[in-house]
């Protein structure tokens, strides 16, 4: 059912909790080093006043000392930050032994400059120049600390996301900025929206979005469920669904919960760890209602974005965000760029005119659009265009069954004994082994039929160069299950 490297310049993206009301909230902003050499600074001259703001409390390396102190003192919290401190300076030690004692005497020990000078036989000029010094050294260490923990943090989030089925977005960039904002925001609503119609990029644009967050630290955990529109339960019960996410979100974040502590232990661990939670293909009007309520009283500090067909009803914690079509110039550039990956050069370099007709007869959604350049390799594009223009096919739904079965009718026979099978792949996709196992066909007759699936996209082809998982786009799984694997009569 439920199936970066990181650019690390001069800035870090910092996460900062804070209580209110009983939970953490969270808000990031950006920290450079000079700003961390402040805080550093301010860190060490409040070294004894454990009952002070914990000026680095937003640092990973803090909070996982934190997190092994396993205490929510604010006692306990302080002196975590000195023991990061207290590490930082013995590695400066090693470094620059007279560095580490000018900052021990001077805040551990709470010398004044005088003295420190006359025990270190040392100039109090010598002394102030040597512990601004040792401060940016410190500070240097902790952020050089920082960047590999945080680099760490974003693969292991990165590591539990399917591989991106896109290699580029087109025409979404005020929707991804818009999204970004509302994800960012502690203040903004903590059930977000994407809605549109299939086939229009809202699962593409909810990675993009994720990806975003994941580089910009706003989240401790991240979690993507899949939703399968074919697990409905008995007589279609939302409740089935709702459920199956409540178990999907258990098995992620409250492992080892007794089932009858579940929505307990959920609620304490979204509460306490803010956590992104996307929740992708909604398509029933029922599941999305019956579900909105849990998720509203499960959100803030977490927040959920689910992908959807259908709109959420208009409340004060829930934000819709529509998709709509690609405009002319975005389309143009999707068919330009697709016809470039399956080598087109003709259609790449096509004149306005004939590009216009193409975003005439797909409406703009960008999955027609590369299914119909897909089709360009082996039909005449005035044929295409043509034979959808004749079918008048003004839904959605009707037009995509169109392109699909001229699509299918053009394929090789291995080429659809292969995408039969693809609905039997996990959501996570399959690798090259397992096809090769549900399709019976030799290697040398796969890959062909890789190829040119791929090259039609009617087959995603994800992961990297080492390692690649093949999946379908659900509107390509529904095709299949009603129209072929059931064997219509006619199309």
């Amino acid at each position: 059912m439920i199936g970066v490297q990181l650019r690390l310049d001069r800035r870090l993206s910092i996460v900062s909790h804070y209580e209110n009301h009983n939970y953490h909230r969270f808000m990031t902003k950006q920290l450079t080093l000079q700003q961390l050499h402040t805080a550093v600074h301010a860190a060490l001259r409040a070294w004894g006043d454990l009952a002070g703001a914990d000026l680095l409390t937003n640092l990973q390396i803090v909070q996982q000392e934190r997190a092994r102190a396993a205490s929510d003192s604010p006692t306990v919290h302080r002196l975590t930050t000195n023991q990061v401190l207290l590490e930082g300076i013995q590695i400066l030690q090693k470094q620059d032994p007279v560095e580490a004692k000018i900052l021990s005497m001077r805040f551990m020990d709470d010398e004044t400059v005088l003295i420190v000078a006359n025990r270190l036989n040392l100039s109090e000029d010598q002394i102030k120049r040597r512990q601004r010094d040792a401060i940016h050294h410190l500070t240097q260490i902790l952020w050089e600390q920082e960047t590999a923990v945080r680099q760490q943090q974003a693969h292991t989030l990165e590591a539990q996301l399917l591989p991106a089925s896109y290699d580029q977005l087109f025409g979404v960039r005020e929707r991804l900025d818009e999204l970004g904002q509302y994800l960012f925001d502690p203040d903004g609503p903590g059930v977000i929206a994407l809605v549109g119609i299939g086939g229009i990029g809202k699962t593409s644009l909810a990675d993009a979005a994720v990806r975003q967050a994941i580089a910009q630290f706003a989240y401790q955990e991240i979690v993507w469920l899949r939703v399968n529109p074919d697990d409905v339960g008995p007589d279609h019960d939302p409740g089935f669904t709702a459920d199956q996410v409540l178990t999907g979100l258990a098995e992620k974040l409250c492992p080892h919960a007794a089932p009858q502590n579940r929505s307990t232990g959920l609620r304490q661990a979204l509460k306490t760890m803010p956590t992104l939670v996307v929740i992708d293909n909604l398509e029933s009007a029922a599941d999305t209602a019956f579900m909105l309520e849990m998720l509203q009283d499960l959100a803030i500090p977490s927040k959920f974005l689910l992908t959807t067909r259908v709109r959420l009803p208009a409340a004060a914690s829930v934000h819709n965000i529509f998709l709509d079509e690609l405009s002319a110039a975005a389309a143009a550039d999707l068919v330009r760029h697709q016809a470039k990956l399956i080598n087109l050069p003709d259609l790449t370099q096509a004149p306005e005119a004939l590009i216009a007709q193409i975003y005439a007869v797909t409406g703009g959604n960008p999955l027609a659009i590369k299914l119909v350049v897909g089709l360009t390799a082996v039909l005449p594009l005035p044929q295409i265009l043509a034979d959808l223009t004749a079918a008048q096919t003004s839904e959605i739904e009707a037009m995509y069954r169109h392109i699909y079965w001229q699509a299918w009718h053009s394929l090789s026979e291995n080429a659809q004994i292969l995408l039969e099978m693809m609905p039997m792949a996990a959501g996570t996709g399959v690798k090259p082994e397992q096809m090769l196992a549900m399709s019976d066909l030799s290697p040398n007759q796969l890959w062909p039929a890789v190829a040119e699936l791929v090259n039609r996209s009617l087959l995603e082809a994800r992961g990297t160069a080492w390692e690649r998982r093949y999946g379908i786009h659900r509107l390509t799984e529904s095709f299949l299950r009603t129209e072929i694997i059931h064997w219509p009569d006619s199309p």
